[in-house]
This record gives structure tokens, sequence and C-alpha cells, in this order.
């Protein structure tokens, strides 16, 4: 409750600056002037490496379509880093505007969006879930409902310097759909949202836990792909 009335507080104090001294038009990245109504300078545009092609995750009986809008690297990296780490929200902004692309070019349909979450522990010491603020930037330009379907039930290792196999393990039975809400996604398709897939493993067993529960569909969007 403290970090909401923090982050909110916070957010209303940005919102009248802002006001007061408009930002410029400069990339966050390089810090060069942009285009009126870019987001980002040509230049670092250029760098981006789009995804072109899905994937699909399968284990046990369930297969799910991962869409990831580009490769984890320059740009990207960049955005997602300062987005997750350094609380640079313009940066969920951005890699928001482009997945929201992505599901126009590639014809995505769904009926709303809904994301990873965090561990309590996890969420309290950032403050804030970077996945959750690429789902509602997203809604903001889809249209589509945010809600909040799933539940981070057990903590977990850190999965960095995990192999696949124990990245798999390590996630294993530590999501559920939060049942508080299950009546309004039964036979509805579902888009979960994240920032990085790298074995997979996260966005499966998210998806599962909402199968299970009832959806009809489960779609999978990351604003990057890295090793998988």
């Amino acid at each position: 409750m403290g970090n909401e009335i923090i982050r909110n507080i916070k957010y209303l104090w940005d919102s009248i600056l802002e006001n007061v001294y408009p930002k410029e038009d400069k990339c966050p990245i390089c810090n060069s002037y942009i285009d009126e109504g870019e987001m980002l300078c040509r230049n670092c545009r250029c760098k981006i490496k789009f995804c072109k092609s899905n994937i699909k995750i399968s284990k046990s009986n369930y297969e799910f379509i991962c869409y990831s809008t580009a490769y984890y690297s320059d740009i990207i990296m960049e955005l997602v880093v300062k987005l997750k780490y350094k609380s640079e929200f313009i940066c969920g902004e951005i890699l928001s505007m482009l997945m929201a692309d992505y599901i126009k070019s590639r014809k995505i349909d769904f009926d709303f969006i809904t994301f990873v979450p965090l561990s309590d522990k996890s969420f309290k010491l950032r403050g804030y879930n970077q996945s959750e603020v690429l789902a509602k930037e997203l809604s903001k330009n889809t249209g589509k409902p945010v809600l909040k379907c799933l539940k981070k039930i057990s903590e977990t290792k850190d999965q960095i310097g995990l192999d696949e196999k124990n990245r798999w393990l390590n996630l294993s039975k530590c999501f559920c759909a939060n049942l508080k809400i299950t009546k309004k996604y039964i036979g509805k398709v579902i888009l979960i949202v994240d920032d990085v897939i790298t074995t997979g493993a996260t966005s499966f067993y998210c998806a599962e836990a909402l199968k299970k529960a009832g959806a009809k569909d489960v779609f999978i969007l990351t604003a990057a792909k890295s090793k998988i």
C-alpha cells in the first residue's frame, strides 16, 4: 500500500513538472532530437532488429504461440533495462508502442490483456512490475482492457545463471490463476504480456495456469526475445 501511494504521488508530481517544464523532444537512448510524434530518433529505430516469426512453446499436453516484437539486443535491450531497473517509464511507453504496431501487423486477436506477475517480495523491492507497465501502456494503444489474471504464489531463485532444465524446474508450480476474477476469462482469448522471453518457461506456466482455469486460448507477447 505504501509503495502504491508513493507511486501515485510521484506520478502526480511528474505530471505537474511536465506541464510547468515541458520535456524536450529528445531520444531517450542517444539524446538526439526526434521528429514530431515519434518517441525514438530514426537512427535508433533503424538499429532495432524486429522478429519476423513466432514460436510455439510445448510441454505436456499444452502448446502456446509466443510472439516477440524484437530481439533482445542494442536499442531494445537498453529500453528494457532502463524500464526494469531504472524506473524510466518512457521506455515502457516506447516498447508498448512497438508491441502495439506488431499486434496490428500480425492481426493478433484477443479479448483482453494480462501480464506475468511478480512475487509480493519482488514487487515490494522494485515498487512496480515492468510487465504490468507494458500491459497498461499496451491497453492504451489497443483499447483492450487489462485484468490481473495471474498470481505468483512462491518465491523462486533468480533465473540468471540457471541452465534451461533448471529454469523450467525453478518456475514449475509457482503461478496460478487469480480465482477472484476467473469468471471473467472463461471462454475468452487472453494475451499475456512480458518484457523478455528466454527459455519460455515463465510464459508457458502462466499460459498453462490460465488455460486450466478455463481460458479459450492464450497467446504470449513479449517486447523482446533472447535465447529461445
